[in-house]
């Protein structure tokens, strides 16, 4: 790896980091959802500091070429964000559909209430 590209990767790392602590700050994402993204920039900084670890890698899982690996990673990690939105989004539909049906019976009731003399 050169100096010029591991100079790259380190200081996207650190945009990425910034990023998500402007969006944490913001309240636009929460720590939650935050930590999978904080996780990906911390590996990112350790590939790029330390290049060996791509190979030790490499090496332990049997992969034929570094870009193999890293792009298995990504897959993985990619994955693991669309399952931990899948979560997020199946919870909110959960949620949404018990409010529609709570605000049901509350317009109901309301109308029995009005209808009293």
């Amino acid at each position: 790896m050169t100096a010029h590209f591991q100079f790259l990767m380190i200081l996207g790392a650190v945009i990425l980091l910034l990023i998500i602590f402007v969006l944490l700050k913001k309240g636009k994402m929460t720590v939650k959802y935050s930590l999978l993204w904080l996780g990906l920039a911390v590996v990112l900084v350790i590939f790029a500091i330390c290049p060996y670890v791509v190979y030790v890698l490499r090496d332990l899982l049997d992969v034929e070429m570094p870009v193999n690996l890293v792009f298995m990673l990504m897959f993985c990690f990619v994955l693991v964000v669309l399952i931990s939105l899948s979560i997020a989004v199946s919870q909110l539909a959960e949620k949404c559909k018990r409010l529609t049906q709570e605000n049901a019976l509350l317009e109901k009731r309301v109308r029995e209430l009005e209808k009293k003399p």
